[in-house]
């Protein structure tokens, strides 16, 4: 494979990575929604591979989410 190892030179299509002195500029709100959210699995820079919406969680309460660990 003669192209297996070149440099990724484009910008994401979701922007740049997000820094902390991006985040400073942000407005945090409080968490009101829950959304069920489906996957293959986290990679191994903590993001999530193949993610699809399943629904809104009525029954869960915004605050009291916490990331899963299988």
């Amino acid at each position: 494979m003669p192209f297996a190892n070149l440099p990724d030179t484009h910008k994401s299509r979701w922007g740049d990575e997000l820094t902390a002195e991006k985040m400073k500029e942000w407005v945090w709100l409080p968490p009101e929604a829950v959304a069920q959210i489906e996957f293959l699995e986290w990679t191994e820079a903590d993001r999530l591979r193949h993610s699809e919406f399943a629904g809104l969680r009525e029954d869960k309460d915004a605050r009291s989410v916490v990331k899963e660990h299988a």
